[in-house]
C-alpha cells in the first residue's frame, strides 16, 4: 500500500518481475499527493538513484522577464561556475512570472539545505516583487495576510465586472475573510450604493468613494475598489487602459492609478491582479511608490 491516503481509496505498489505498477486513485488531487509522497522516491530507489533533485518556484509580479533576467544575471553566472543550482524563468500571464530554482545534491537533506539557501539569495535580489512560492496565488496570499491580521475584506468592482470576487471566492476558506463583493458597472447604480462624488465613475475620487462605501456597507475592516477604461467609448478624457484602484482601511482612504496594456479582456484581467497586489503591498509595506497618485 502507498502510505499517503488523502481520500477514501488506498494506492497500491504492485511489483511484477522486474517492473512495477502504481495504482493511484483520485486523479488529480489524491494522485498528486501519492506521487509526490511515495511514487517518485520509490522509482528513484528502484532505479538506483542516489542523488536528490529539488525544485522551488518563486512567483513574482511587477517585473518583465527581461527585467528579472537582468536582476539575476550575476547570480546565474555564479551558479554556472558553482554548479549547485540552476535558475529558469516562466512567463505565466496573469499568474505572473515564475523563477524556478532547481538543485541536485547527494541526498534529500543536502538538497533541501541548498534550495533554502538559494531561495534566500534570490529573494534578496528580487525584493518584494516575490509574492509567493510554488502553488500560491496572489489571491491566496492576500487572503492569508488579511487572516493573519484578523481583517475582513469587501470589494467594489466596476471595470472588472466581478472577476475580483470570483478569484477570491475560488480560494478555499475565503469566506473567513471575504465578506462580499458589489459590482456596479454604471454610475447610476454606483450612486445608489455608495456616496459617489459628482463626475465620472472612472476617477480617483470615485474609486475612493467605492472603497469606503463597500467597506461600510458590508461591515469589513478593508474596502477595495477598482474602476477603469477598457474601450474608447467609455471616456473622452482618459486613455484606454487607465485603471484606478481604491483602498479603505478603517478611516484611511487612498487611491492610485496604473496603465494596463492590451485589449479589453487583458485590461480587466491584469486589473484584478494589480488591485490585489496593491492591497498586498499596502498590508506588508504601506508602500504605493510603484503606482501613480
Amino acid at each position: 500500500l502507498i502510505p499517503e491516503m488523502p481520500g477514501t481509496a488506498p494506492g497500491l505498489i504492485c511489483p511484477i518481475n522486474n517492473q512495477v505498477i502504481y495504482a493511484v486513485p483520485g486523479v488529480p488531487h489524491e494522485m498528486r499527493t501519492m506521487v509526490k509522497g511515495t511514487v517518485i522516491s520509490d522509482l528513484k530507489h528502484r532505479a538506483g538513484f542516489t542523488s536528490a533533485i529539488r525544485s522551488r518556484v518563486l512567483r513574482t509580479w511587477g517585473r518583465t522577464e527581461s527585467g528579472l533576467a537582468e536582476m539575476l544575471a550575476d547570480r546565474i553566472r555564479e551558479l554556472d561556475q558553482l554548479g549547485t543550482a540552476t535558475l529558469a524563468f516562466q512567463a505565466s500571464g496573469i499568474e505572473g512570472l515564475k523563477v524556478r530554482i532547481t538543485v541536485k545534491a547527494a541526498d534529500e537533506e543536502s538538497a533541501n539545505a541548498v534550495i533554502a539557501d538559494e531561495e534566500k539569495r534570490v529573494r534578496h535580489i528580487l525584493g518584494d516583487c516575490v509574492f509567493g512560492i510554488d502553488d500560491e496565488t496572489m489571491e491566496s496570499v492576500v487572503l492569508d495576510l488579511l487572516r493573519e491580521r484578523s481583517m475582513r475584506l469587501a470589494v467594489a468592482e466596476s471595470v472588472t465586472g466581478g472577476l475580483v470576487g470570483a478569484r477570491l471566492a475560488a480560494v478555499p476558506m475565503a469566506s473567513e475573510v471575504l465578506t462580499g463583493t458589489m459590482v456596479a458597472y454604471s454610475k447610476d447604480l454606483a450612486a445608489k450604493w455608495f456616496e459617489m462624488p459628482p463626475g465620472p465613475i472612472v476617477s480617483r475620487e470615485a474609486v475612493m468613494a467605492m472603497a469606503n462605501g463597500v467597506r461600510q456597507a458590508l461591515n469589513a475592516e478593508v474596502g477595495l475598489a477598482v474602476t477603469g477604461v477598457v474601450s474608447p467609448s467609455e471616456s473622452s478624457d482618459l486613455p484606454v487602459g487607465t485603471v484606478f484602484f481604491g483602498l479603505a482601511i478603517g478611516d484611511q482612504i487612498d487611491a492610485v492609478s496604473a496603465a494596463m496594456p492590451g485589449d479589453r479582456n487583458r485590461i480587466r484581467e491584469y486589473s484584478v491582479i494589480n488591485l490585489l497586489n496593491f492591497l498586498r503591498r499596502e498590508l506588508l509595506f504601506g508602500d504605493r511608490k510603484q503606482y501613480k497618485k
